[in-house]
């Protein structure tokens, strides 16, 4: 999953170690996408979209309808579900939570110092365990960016993906998108929250490093963290172990480690759904988020309202599964790039396919001892760097492959990485050094990640099948294999894993629930979202026929259809799917409001999502 990246990509002296580490949280089930979001409106030439069967929709709502979520009486307090009924006493409070879902919510103006928006910003407290709702308390942030409407008909709450992405630094990004872009058909009519998950952020954190750490990293002197740690699957359980005892050591509340599974914030998000007065959650989930999304239909199907899915996540899959699925993709990707190149003079890849994939194998397992150099520069590129870069490219979108197939010739027949380092964006030596907040947002995306990954399953497998797994990716995903973590082993190593099974999301939501597919998507396999779909009856799947993760934004025909859903409740067309943007021409700055998704810039993980 790979989380929507809501900050500027850090460019520093050890960029290349920052590299190594993002790409190690491969974008699969959860990290969800790093939607960047700048934004104002997309263009409106671009909306074109045609129609695929759809045959994986199970209990569509008509096209033609509407949902009755929110309805259009401007009342903030909820709605009437999907059969026209309306409730007027609201959903119930769960026993023994009702001091947490009575509390006061006050909003403080927090406004933007350098864009001038006005945010507010409120914490809200929740129980640590939900167990035990009289035990310790936590809390957890809140960003509003206030409805341009003087009475609202409620609120639409936003999450990144991740696991481990600040909805803060979302709408932080995305404001201009709801502005003046896009989604400013949804900021007419609703207010726009981000919130910091439990762990992260603003929120009550899970902090694994201390001071001194962040500065060794922002001087050069330490590597950031990462989840690769080649050798065996007993060396990957230590580093486990050894991380989460680091975790331990230097969060404020250590008992958090046990409860930052994907459950826990669901409840979080019902809580704070009452505290706006909201008789239904109103969500739009990236990536990860699309599972968290799931995850709360699944626990309050009676609480759902409009709620939009965007690169999703095939919440069946395990956590190693997951991974799994997002290599497999990106390694036929890979085959297809090659096939497309076949034959052009001065292709270093030659050969059948099998052979071309072999062949670029083994020039990568070599880089480790004999690194590429980089011109200018005092860096070199190792195997885990080269294979970013690579995979950066190759799952951009088939314009970027003249630039892949450039910077493989110059590393595989001169031995030099600066043009394919170049033409990833991956050049180091350029731009000021990260600063520490960078830094910290990285350390919690890292730990965050493995936190709540870890958590959401129970412990499984054995050091014989952690190492027999290890074997299989190298055979099975010869060029990619050392982006793939071995998680089940390392969660093993840290210790805070579930005693119950996974949230098994299969439902019917009580309101219609929109779920966004992208094609060509290198962090969450449009499959995925069919599955999920599959398991969300009541839910209806807007494909996308574009490259990238997170289409809510940079793409202007689903970005129209999410906003006329949130606005109007309408659904696209059975089986509609929406065209890539136009190619800007030459001169030609992209169409403002158009969100570029920098996940592809800098993976982020599980980015699964």
């Amino acid at each position: 999953m790979r989380r929507l990246r809501t900050s500027s990509p850090p460019q520093t002296t050890s960029r290349l170690t920052v590299l190594t580490l993002l790409g190690a949280l491969t974008a699969c089930s959860m990290l969800g996408a790093s939607v960047t979001a700048v934004a104002s409106p997309p263009t409106q030439e671009a909306q074109h979209a045609v129609v695929l069967d759809n045959s994986t929709n199970a209990a569509s709502t008509n096209p033609s309808q509407t949902t009755g979520s929110n309805s259009s009486n401007g009342s903030s307090n909820g709605s009437g579900d999907s059969k026209g009924s309306s409730r007027t006493t609201g959903p119930k409070v769960p026993k023994g939570l009702e001091s947490f879902y009575r509390q006061d919510l006050t909003w403080t103006d927090c406004p933007d110092g350098v864009t001038g928006t006005a945010f507010q910003c409120a914490t809200v407290t929740v129980p640590l365990d939900y167990d035990h709702p009289q035990g310790k308390t936590i809390t957890v942030a809140l960003k509003k960016l206030p409805s341009t409407s003087s009475s609202p008909r409620g609120s639409v709450f936003l999450n990144p993906g991740g696991p481990g992405g600040s909805g803060i630094s979302l709408i932080n990004a995305q404001a201009g998108l709801y502005k003046s872009g896009g989604l400013s058909g949804v900021l007419a009519n609703y207010d726009v929250i981000g919130f910091d998950p439990r762990g992260i952020g603003q929120s009550t954190p899970i902090t694994c490093w201390s001071p001194d750490d962040v500065q060794a990293i922002v001087a050069g002197r330490a590597e950031a963290p990462s989840q690769l740690t080649p050798g065996s699957a007993t060396d990957i359980a230590a580093k486990g172990s050894r991380e989460a005892a680091a975790c331990q050591k230097y969060t404020e509340v250590p008992e958090i480690l046990d409860h930052m599974d994907t459950r826990s914030v669901a409840r979080d998000m019902d809580v704070m759904r009452a505290l706006v007065k909201d008789q239904d959650l109103n969500y739009l989930g990236y990536s990860y988020g699309t599972y968290l999304g799931a995850v709360y239909t699944e626990l309050f199907p009676d609480n759902v309202g409009r709620v939009v899915l965007d690169s999703a996540m095939d919440p069946a899959l395990s956590r190693q599964e997951a991974l799994e699925g997002d290599v497999a993709a990106e390694e036929q990707t890979l085959r297809t790039y090659i096939e497309s190149q076949r034959g052009q003079a001065g292709f270093p890849l030659n050969g059948t396919t099998d052979e071309a994939v072999s062949r670029l194998a083994t020039f990568l397992d070599g880089l480790d001892a004999n690194p590429l150099t980089v011109s200018d520069s005092g860096d070199s590129v190792n195997r885990a760097v080269a294979t970013q870069a690579i995979k950066q490219l190759v799952v951009a979108s088939p314009d970027r492959w003249p630039l892949l197939t450039e910077g493989l010739t110059q590393a595989m027949n001169a031995h030099d990485g600066t043009a394919l380092m170049r033409n990833a964006g991956f050049l180091p030596g350029a731009g000021s050094p990260e600063t520490e907040a960078q830094v910290v947002e990285q350390l919690q995306i890292v730990h965050g990640f493995a936190a709540n990954r870890c958590l959401d399953f129970p412990d499984t497998g054995n050091q014989a099948s952690w190492d027999a797994a290890l074997a299989s990716y190298r055979r099975d995903y010869p060029v990619f294999y050392s982006l793939l973590p071995q998680q089940d082993a390392y969660c093993h190593g840290w210790g805070h894993t579930s005693k119950t099974k996974p949230v098994d999301v299969d439902v019917d939501a009580t309101n219609p629930v929109l779920v966004v597919g992208i094609l060509h998507d290198p962090a969450t396999p449009y499959p995925w979202s069919k599955a999920l779909v599959s398991r969300l009856r009541n839910s209806h799947l807007l494909s996308v026929d574009m490259y990238g993760h997170g289409a809510t934004g940079p793409n202007s025909c689903a970005t129209a259809k999410v906003n006329d859903y949130f606005v109007k409740g309408a659904l696209p067309s059975d089986g509609e799917v929406c065209a890539a943007n136009p190619k800007p021409q030459a001169g030609e700055e992209t169409p403002a409001g158009v969100a570029h998704p920098a996940g592809l810039e800098r993976p982020i993980g599980f980015e699964a999502g």
